[in-house]
């Protein structure tokens, strides 16, 4: 395989997302000089304001089969990485447009970059297409999704399995548990509980003890890197991406008030458990310590400490 180089073509969707952008400002930190982003017209580009003259934007929507395939051909892609997701756990009416989104724009995506001869095709899924385990999650575990948004990315991880294997394509899908840090969206729990210390406000919580694998996203960026560069010896793979840890809300929140020297009033109860909210909920990493020769460098001390510093400062 040959090398890869920061001037080989990178195609990423979902860019300008949480994951994406932490991965586009890392990718031009090392050097990449042809970044180029499928974006849709009603993306929000927020969090890449800094980078834009550094970037290339394609207007392009997933489902756009024909201009989809030209706009791919034209870029010609060493590296794709396939961030681009539809989520809604609390709205089932909009099950069809996930399966619009996730599955139908995955394998378009995958049928529009066939003929092109890429080092890599890097497809995101999700740690939720387990669904309920007792035991740390392993790549090969049964896949039991109890939400639509579960079932179609365990349906487009399973679409970019039997692409790379007929097509003899290096596709490989990495699955991230709970990733948290800098331009996460507002709305969930680390930016939730963070925004609540700063401003001095309650912080309501479920009154379960469900846990979680929370993995900075500096670590999640760091696998994909890693992974970028493997090719074809992670075809048709799946990689965990997460720390191996769970920790409860409880325990999430005690830790910031440990790292920022700060403590609000703690309201319990106030939400009610969802039917993902478990007892236990955590990657098994052997396999992703053993093909990228990774550990993930971040405490979740640490990244909270980092993650609050940059809510502070730009919130």
């Amino acid at each position: 395989m040959s090398p890869i180089i920061t001037r080989d073509p990178v195609l990423i969707t979902g860019g300008a997302g949480f994951i994406g952008a932490n991965l586009v400002n890392k990718l031009l930190d090392l050097g990449y000089k042809n970044i180029n982003l499928l974006i849709r017209n009603s993306t929000d580009l927020k969090r890449l304001k800094n980078v834009l003259p550094k970037i290339r934007l394609h207007e392009v929507d997933l489902l756009d089969k024909d201009e989809l395939k030209t706009i791919v051909e034209k870029i010609n892609p060493s590296i794709i990485i396939h961030l681009a997701t539809y989520s809604a756990y609390r709205d089932h009416t909009a099950a069809l447009e996930m399966i619009e989104v996730n599955i139908k724009g995955t394998m378009n995506l995958l049928i529009s970059s066939k003929d092109i001869n890429y080092k890599i095709f890097i497809n995101t899924g999700s740690s939720s297409e387990y669904g309920i385990k007792e035991n740390p999650m392993k790549e090969d575990d049964i896949l039991e999704p109890i939400s639509f948004y579960a079932a179609t990315k365990a349906s487009a991880t399973l679409l970019c399995q039997v692409f790379s294997k007929e097509h003899q394509k290096p596709i490989v899908t990495l699955r991230p548990f709970s990733v948290f840090g800098p331009h996460e969206e507002e709305k969930r729990f680390i930016p939730i509980i963070i925004k609540a210390a700063i401003q001095r406000h309650p912080i309501k919580l479920t009154s379960g003890t469900q846990r979680r694998d929370f993995v900075y996203i500096k670590d999640v960026v760091d696998i994909y890197i890693k992974t970028i560069s493997k090719g074809k010896e992670l075809s048709g793979q799946i990689l965990n991406m997460g720390t191996g840890l769970e920790f409860t809300n409880d325990e999430v929140v005690e830790k910031l008030f440990k790292v920022t020297g700060k403590k609000v009033k703690i309201e319990k109860g106030v939400f009610p458990k969802r039917l993902w909210d478990t007892s236990h909920w955590v990657a098994d990493i052997s396999k992703t310590k053993k093909y990228l020769d990774w550990e993930p460098k971040y405490s979740l001390e640490e990244g909270l400490k980092e993650t609050y510093q940059w809510f502070k400062k730009y919130l």
